[in-house]
């Protein structure tokens, strides 16, 4: 039975005690080969396989998709998904989204704090804050211009696929108001990673999110995160597979992580894993 409340369908737009009742009928007229799947956007070629039990974001699998069965946590990537990218209704990235929330989970008990490079409107953060939680006393590092993509240090090719002004749909305060409920627990690092990075303090991490898309800014915020990673922790690279459109940060991880004694495990949702090994 999947009793995911898919984003953007006619069920998402019921009053809540209405969900149910429609998701067991879908549900009973699946079973029947009544009813069609939905097909939420996809950033891959369409797939139209009956026996997919997910396809969406380049993904498609007939294996165990753990969150359609997890109706807690896809109740919270129902409301952040409304919220995150209100220009694509029904953007479904659950695979991602689910990793990313399971290695947070994985890591939350080890010292250090979290640090996420990339923000724009908060929903990973919202996801493993709301999803995994931290433990009392430790802080999540939010470094972002949380105004868009900033020209500086673009390559030729990034500035030729108009990578500078992307994500402009963003504030400090509109974050602020999304993580409202763990606000004793953010740091804000506002501005270019060139200028904030030298000026932050982070101390250990466990956890380290990439998601700043561009080459350069990419390779200073590995400089900086991946020596302060405590054994066990990791870094999750969200992007690391788009191709062509982050073809040279991908190469910049590459780059940094050949020496590294720790294997960048690729993933097919488009990320990429880096777990940080104990001292030899």
């Amino acid at each position: 039975m999947d009793w995911t409340v898919h984003p953007d369908t006619p069920i998402s737009r019921l009053p809540r005690l209405l969900r149910y009742p429609a998701l067991l009928l879908r549900n009973v007229l699946g079973v029947l080969h009544l009813m069609p799947k939905p097909s939420p956007a996809s950033a891959g070629p369409a797939l139209s396989d009956p026996g997919y039990v997910y396809q969406a974001d380049g993904l498609a699998t007939v294996y165990v998709s753990p969150f359609l069965s997890d109706a807690a946590w896809s109740r919270v990537y129902e409301e952040m998904a409304r919220e995150w990218y209100p220009d694509q209704p029904g953007l479904d990235i659950r695979w991602r989204m689910w990793l990313l929330t399971s290695v947070a989970r994985q890591v939350r008990d080890l010292p250090g704090d979290a640090a996420e490079f990339g923000v724009y409107r908060a929903g990973c953060a919202r996801m493993i804050l709301e999803t995994v939680g931290l433990p009392s006393g430790r802080h999540y590092h939010l470094f972002d211009t949380f105004a868009g993509i900033p020209d500086s240090e673009l390559t030729e090719r990034e500035r030729a696929e108009r990578y500078a002004g992307r994500l402009t749909d963003t504030s400090v305060e509109l974050v602020e108001e999304r993580l409202a409920p763990w606000r004793d627990a953010l740091v804000f690092h506002v501005g270019d990673v060139f200028d904030t990075i030298p000026r932050a303090e982070t101390g250990e991490l466990s956890l380290v999110h990439m998601d700043l898309n561009a080459s350069a800014p990419t390779r200073v915020a590995l400089e900086y995160s991946y020596p302060k990673l405590v054994p066990g922790g990791a870094i999750v690279f969200d992007d690391y597979g788009w191709n062509p459109s982050s073809y040279e940060q991908r190469d910049v991880i590459d780059e940094f992580c050949g020496p590294l004694p720790e294997n960048l495990l690729v993933l097919p949702s488009g990320q990429a894993l880096l777990i940080k090994l104990p001292a030899a």
